[in-house]
C-alpha cells in the first residue's frame, strides 16, 4: 500500500520493523521502528545504531461483517537509541493529537453539501478510513485497505519491543 511504501521514501531513514499492537481494542497502535540508511549499508563498528520508533494510535469501529473502521487518533515519535546508546526516557517523546482537529472537521462537514457522513466512520460504512477483513485465525490476519489499497498479511508475535 501506498502509506507503508512511502515510510521507506526518505534517504534519511527507513522502516525496519512494522507491528500493530491491538491487545486494547479497540484502540489499534501501529508501530513503527526507523533505523538510518547508513545503518543498513556499513556494519555496527562503522555506523553504531539507532532507533526512533513511531506509534500511530488509531480506533477501529465494526462497519459492516467484513469491513473495519479506522480513525487516527494520535502519533507519538520516541527516539530510543542514538548511536548505540539507550536513550527512550532520557530524551522527550514529540506527540501530536488528532482528535481536536477532527471535531472541528465534523462541525464544518454538517455545513458543506457532500461531506456529511465522511468523517465520522462510525455512521457510514463508505467513510474514509478503513479496512476489509480477508482471512483471520489465532496467528493470521489479511487485510485489504481503502484506496490507494493494499494487502497486508499480520503475522502474531508475543512482543514488539525493540
Amino acid at each position: 500500500a501506498f502509506d507503508v511504501v512511502s515510510l521507506g521514501a526518505s534517504p534519511i531513514a527507513g522502516p525496519s520493523a512494522i507491528y500493530q499492537d491491538i491487545s486494547e481494542p479497540p484502540v489499534a497502535t501501529n508501530i513503527i521502528d526507523f533505523i538510518p540508511r547508513a545503518q543498513t549499508l556499513f556494519p555496527s563498528s562503522l555506523v553504531p545504531p539507532s532507533l526512533l520508533r513511531a506509534e500511530v494510535k488509531t480506533r477501529a469501529s465494526v462497519r459492516s461483517a467484513e469491513r473495519v473502521g479506522l480513525i487516527f487518533e494520535s502519533v507519538k515519535l520516541q527516539p530510543v537509541e542514538f548511536l548505540g546508546r539507550k536513550v527512550d526516557g532520557l530524551l522527550p517523546a514529540l506527540n501530536v493529537d488528532f482528535t481536536w482537529p477532527r471535531t472541528v472537521l465534523e462541525q464544518v462537514a454538517q455545513y458543506v453539501p457532500g461531506l456529511e457522513g465522511t468523517i465520522d466512520g462510525e455512521e457510514n460504512a463508505d467513510a474514509l478510513g478503513y479496512f476489509e477483513v480477508d482471512y483471520l485465525d489465532e496467528e493470521l490476519l489479511i487485510i485489504r485497505q481503502n484506496a490507494p489499497g493494499g494487502v497486508f498479511a499480520l503475522v502474531k508475535v508475543d512482543s514488539c519491543e525493540p
